[in-house]
């Protein structure tokens, strides 16, 4: 192995080490789309709509909340966030999906933002799934009118392309959703990389004075 090569391969592993920790998912905090709400400033989305960029709905509608509402809940993250219940007491409950490049064999981490209110009904629940697995979250039993609970969700990618998606699994007019992110769980240190590439070097330096 030429030393010259080892600086292209360090650059291309940091490179990824980087691009690993950035999000997989668009419009991780639903600020994007065609936000055009009747009154309240809440939409109603049904399955099809394509208002929301980069997600689908799914399983029944949900409602996309932004700053102002009279409901007395406010995003986690930036100035919009979902209701998966749209303001219905009992199932079916809406949903939203997604689909990002994997790698097959490596381990992921959603981490989200579940939204509850005492005002509104709780607990709030909601199914995260993704590649064949899937785990149910569920807010406390107690608390304020916008409360909001840091969930992570951790999978096996088993593709090249994986849909992740998010359905209300249990809530009483309201089951809140903001700030999915989605990346890569483990990502070697940099410096752990430049040893093992530099050892590489040396070894290849002296294979290359032996022959």
């Amino acid at each position: 192995m030429r030393f010259g090569s080892v600086v292209p391969a360090l650059v291309l592993a940091l490179t990824l080490a980087e691009s690993a920790n950035a999000n997989l998912i668009a419009n991780g905090s639903f600020e994007s789309g065609d936000f055009s709400p009747p009154s309240n400033q809440t939409m109603t989305l049904a399955p099809g709509a394509t208002a929301l960029d980069g997600w689908e709905i799914v399983n029944d509608s949900i409602a996309w909340i932004g700053v102002g509402d009279p409901w007395g809940l406010d995003a986690q993250d930036g100035d919009r966030f979902l209701d998966l219940s749209d303001y219905s007491a009992g199932p079916p409950f809406g949903g939203v999906q997604q689909s990002f490049a994997s790698t097959a064999g490596y381990e992921y981490t959603v981490t989200f933002q579940l939204g509850s209110s005492t005002y509104w009904g709780r607990p709030a629940a909601l199914t995260v799934s993704a590649a064949g697995q899937s785990e149910t979250f569920q807010s406390a039993p107690s608390g304020g009118n916008n409360d909001w609970d840091a969930e992570s969700f951790v999978f096996v990618a088993t593709g090249t392309t994986t849909t992740l998606s998010f359905v209300g699994a249990s809530g009483v007019d309201y089951i809140g959703l903001d700030n999915v992110n989605v990346a890569v769980s483990a990502v070697p240190e940099p410096a752990t990389v430049l040893l093992a590439l530099s050892g590489l070097a040396v070894l290849g330096l002296h294979l290359r004075r032996r022959s």
